[in-house]
């Protein structure tokens, strides 16, 4: 099940369908469909592989807000760049420079968001306890 809705997306990146080039999606259904099966699975998959875990399995109970609240986002970042492309590939920095963007799904704020929860390795606490073979 994805983790964050189509509609939750479009409002976090205030895009709709016929924001992008002319032809791209037929109409907001067909962009619905674009995101929950191309856009939302790609961020799931970032975060995931950022986090080091996999967290349908690690909450089976349902993903935590703040993920949630990661991957709309980073799902707005996406169509905000493909509106971006549209332009073309150069933008104006300063008054004589141009430059090609970074396209950056997991922004830095992002990546900071997600820190708490990358996977850890539990210590294991050692002792000097003598181990006691009875075999």
């Amino acid at each position: 099940m994805p983790w964050v809705t189509a509609s939750e997306v479009k409002l976090y990146a205030q895009v709709k369908y016929s924001d992008f080039v002319e032809g791209s999606f037929t109409d907001e259904a067909a962009f619905d469909t674009f995101i929950t099966g191309t856009v939302v699975p790609a961020v799931e998959s970032h975060i995931e592989a950022y986090c080091d875990r996999d967290f349908d399995t690690d909450y089976p109970s349902g993903i935590p807000a703040a993920i949630k609240d990661v991957a709309r986002r980073a799902a707005a970042n996406i169509l905000q760049y493909m509106i971006a492309n549209k332009q073309g590939p150069l933008v104006r920095v300063e008054e004589f420079k141009v430059a090609i963007p970074e396209q950056e799904i997991l922004t830095p704020g992002l990546r900071r968001l997600l820190d708490r929860w990358k996977y850890r390795q539990p210590h294991v606490k050692s002792t000097e306890y003598e181990v006691i073979d009875e075999s």
